[in-house]
């Protein structure tokens, strides 16, 4: 199956990746690996224009040295463009929390979802089944940032792109 839609309006897909996606390329499951790397590979050959942020920067240097340096040489490798934490996305990130999209020790998970949507990202890429792919947070985004005036990005899995 291809991507549902490679350009949008006229324009290339714009597609946030969150720390999952990228650690799941060296660190995970052969299938969710093997998925992921197929996933930058459609990446590539699709010139998709991709994003991530400083929260998913923060959470990969938590990662030992050796990992750490593969996963950041990825972020370089595919020309990710790296958007900044923001006073509205710590907002809507805020909101989310406070209305039990994700629990609050889960934070940049929130993160992620409204740094991509005061953004205007088209999809967000994840593994994070627990609290960002999941239908809960799919429907508390799309009412949340309607209501807030901000895009409703799709949020699925690597393999939901290819």
């Amino acid at each position: 199956m291809g991507m549902l839609c490679v350009r949008t309006r006229g324009r290339k897909l714009k597609v946030y990746v969150e720390t999952s996606v990228i650690s799941a390329y060296h660190r995970a499951t052969a299938s969710i690996s093997r998925n992921t790397r197929l996933f930058f590979k459609k990446v590539k050959a699709e010139k998709l224009e991709l994003f991530t942020s400083v929260v998913t920067l923060e959470e990969l240097d938590r990662t030992p040295s050796k990992v750490k340096r593969q996963l950041l040489a990825l972020v370089d490798e595919y020309g990710m463009k790296i958007l900044a934490r923001t006073d509205s996305a710590i907002n809507l990130a805020r909101i989310y929390i406070e209305r039990g999209m994700i629990p609050g020790k889960f934070k940049p998970d929130a993160e992620h979802i409204a740094i991509a949507s005061v953004n205007s990202i088209d999809v967000i890429v994840s593994w994070n089944l627990e609290h960002i792919v999941k239908l809960k947070t799919k429907l508390m985004v799309k009412q949340i940032n309607k209501e807030q005036g901000y895009a409703v990005p799709d949020i699925v899995r690597p393999d939901e792109v290819l």
